[in-house]
This record gives structure tokens, sequence and C-alpha cells, in this order.
């Protein structure tokens, strides 16, 4: 009897020890994704050779912010054109880099920009990493000499030192604080405003009048470049809104007579955020562009055919305004992870 109580209670002892040691079946904690993309977007376009990495994500945050680090004059950084309150674009009329000098363009934003195949107004640029390079280089944006002198500024912060050789495993050079920015900017996406909201199932995230200008816009053809959820073709097109085209939009990179005039398609996305408006800033309202495409635009040879009289009343400008203000993201603008770091 003492051996019989003797067995099940090392029984009872042993079934208690390999209870403590089985091994946890229980559902691998995954960390948060370095981005969400919204539901209804395409798959996010990542170039294998720049993997989106938290690290190397929050290191080209730091750098898109900082310009003791970007500039030699130490004045200028990404932000400076591209401010998040502005959906990532500007105020200005014309972009300005180092030293006051002025750009011939307006600045784009920058949200939803992992999407664009090709970059600036005329598609001269083929991707996010060359974007950084010749910006760094570029007189009139952050001015460097060349990338070797920006590199050996870089490598002498001790702080963008450490992060490179971590993140990296390299010392800093352009090349790699282009890939940390480009992976920054990827993580800049746009896909939670009213409209957003209402097609998902939500019929009260739209106001009547925002939705008679919805029904606008895909029945004038709006829809046709500005195609969702984008709200951009990503194509080159001239739409005849100015009387006269001081320089040669795609052609400069074609060569194409056909191109003078055409420039690339800008998203809708945040549009009544991103004043002025045009490739040349020189329209400094919403109801201003509106009011162009009503009147068929101007004569212009390459003017795309589709550019007509359209005839709307006053009342269905303001429905069609109102209709583009759904397109605000408020959660763009206040997103902690794409604002400048504490």
């Amino acid at each position: 009897m003492p051996l019989r109580c003797c067995s099940v209670s090392g029984i009872v002892v042993c079934l208690l020890l390999l209870s403590g040691c089985q091994w946890d079946t229980s559902p691998e904690v995954q960390p948060p994704p370095v981005v969400e993309v919204p539901p209804h977007f395409p798959p996010l376009p990542v170039p294998p050779e720049n993997p989106l990495t938290p690290d190397r994500v929050e290191l080209g945050r730091r750098l898109f912010y900082d310009p003791q680090a970007l500039s030699p004059t130490g004045t200028h950084a990404c932000a400076s054109c591209h401010r998040q309150e502005r959906a990532f674009s500007d105020v200005l009329m014309l972009s300005t880099g180092i030293h006051g000098r002025k750009h011939w363009r307006s600045t784009l934003s920058l949200a939803n920009a992992a999407y664009a195949p090709v970059l600036l107004w005329d598609g001269a640029i083929g991707s996010l990493e060359e974007d950084v390079l010749l910006t760094l280089s570029s007189p009139g944006a952050l001015g460097w000499s060349d990338t070797a002198a920006f590199a050996q500024h870089l490598r002498h912060i001790p702080s963008y030192r450490a992060a490179s050789l971590r993140v990296f495993g390299a010392e800093p050079s352009a090349a790699l604080a282009a890939k940390a920015i480009a992976a920054f900017v990827r993580t800049l996406l746009s896909g939670n405003a009213p409209y957003d909201r209402f097609v998902q199932g939500d019929r009260t995230a739209l106001s009547s009048q925002q939705q008679r200008g919805m029904a606008l816009f895909f029945r004038l053809g709006c829809a046709e470049c500005h195609r969702p959820p984008l709200f951009t073709d990503y194509d080159f097109h001239c739409t005849g809104l100015v009387a006269h085209y001081w320089e040669e939009g795609r052609a400069s990179v074609t060569g194409d007579p056909t191109d003078v005039a055409r420039f690339r398609t800008p998203s809708l996305r945040n549009v009544a955020l991103t004043a002025p408006y045009l490739h040349d800033g020189s329209v400094g309202s919403l109801r201003e562009v509106l009011r162009r495409y009503n009147s068929g635009g101007y004569p212009v040879p390459t003017k795309d055919g589709r550019i007509r009289p359209l005839g709307l009343s006053e009342q269905e400008l303001e429905d069609l305004e109102a209709f583009l203000h759904s397109l605000t993201d408020s959660s763009l603008v206040r997103n902690p992870r794409y604002s400048r770091p504490e």
C-alpha cells in the first residue's frame, strides 16, 4: 500500500513536471507591420534591394526632417518642401531650395508616392532612391557639390554613423541615406478619407452635396485620368489650363514634340491641402481650377481632346469642389509615425 501511494505520488509529480515543460504551441505574436496598406489599395511596390524594415524606415524619417544632416547650410531638409500638414507638399507657387533658389515647378505631394512608376511632373526619375540622390546634389534643392561631400559630412555625425552601421552594416553614404529616406517615403500612404469610408459601406461619410459632386466627377469622365483608388493614371496629359507653357514637360524627357506641355497627372487625394495647383503653381484655388476645366481650357496644340467646355452651373462647381474635399485624409496629416521625431 505505501508503495502504491508512493507510485501514484510519483506519477502526479512527473505529470506536473511534464506539464510545465511542454512546448509553447500558442500562436507566435507578430510585430506590427511597418506600414498598413489600405485594404482597397493595390499591393505596395517595394524593391527587393530596399526592403521596408522598422530600423530603415526610422532612420529615413530622422533624415527626412533633419536640415543639419541633409544640407551643407543646415537650413533645408526634405520636410522643408514636403510638409506633413500639407499632405507632404508645400504652400509655395514654386519650390525653394538652399540660398533661396527657386525651382521652375511646384512641389508634388509625397502621399502614395510608392505607387508612382516614375516621378516628377515630367517623369524624368524612375525611383524614390534616385530622386533623393538627385535632390541632394541639385543646386536648386539641397545643394551638395557632390554626394561624396554629403557622405563625409554624415560620417562626422556620431548618431548617423552609428545608425548606418546598425541598419546597413556600413558607414554612411549617399546611396544608403537615399535608401533609408525612400523607405520612409514608401510608408506615407493615404487611403482613409471620407470618400474611402463611403465606398467601403459607410453611407454617412459623405454629405448629400459631396455625393452629388461624386456623381458629377464620374459622369464627366474625370476618373479617366484621376482613377480611384489612387486618383491618378500616372500618365502624361496637356490639360490646357494655362495659356502659355514655358517649358516642354514630358517632351524634355522623350524628345517627342507631341509630348510638349504634357505633365504627369497629379493625384487628387488631399487636393484641398495642396494649393497652389498645376505644374507651375499658377492657380491658387480649387474653384479656379474647376472653372478653367469648365471653360474647356486654352487652345494649346497638344491639349488632350477630352478637355472640352462642360457647361456646369455654379452649384455644380460647388458640388464638385465639395467632393474633392472628401478626399482629404486627416489621418495622414496627424499620424505620429510620419511626423518629425522628438
